[in-house]
């Protein structure tokens, strides 16, 4: 019991020095940038030249699906990359 209470505040302490450290990649391993959509299926987030998966979803702030050219430029985004680093997952933050 005393073990078990160790290791969730081990996992308290560690996961409050992850959220003030800012660090852009969260716990289900997406990342925070700035979209820009280019010409399908081109992105540029952070200033890097991306591409999106055959299948990507994008999200807009009411979690209904969009198409890239309703992305507006430079907006803040979360997004997860497939096994080969191409975007699959995209969602507008407010």
């Amino acid at each position: 019991m005393r073990h078990r209470l160790l290791s969730i505040f081990a996992a308290l302490v560690a996961a409050m020095l992850l959220s003030a450290c800012g660090s852009k990649m969260s716990v289900d391993g997406s990342s925070v940038g700035v979209m820009t959509a280019g010409q399908l299926p081109e992105v540029t987030i952070d200033g890097k030249a991306m591409r999106l998966s055959p299948g990507a979803r994008i999200y807009n702030p009411n979690n209904l699906t969009i198409t890239p050219n309703q992305v507006p430029a430079n907006t803040r985004v979360r997004y997860k990359t497939d096994a080969m680093g191409h975007v699959s997952q995209v969602w507008v933050l407010p």
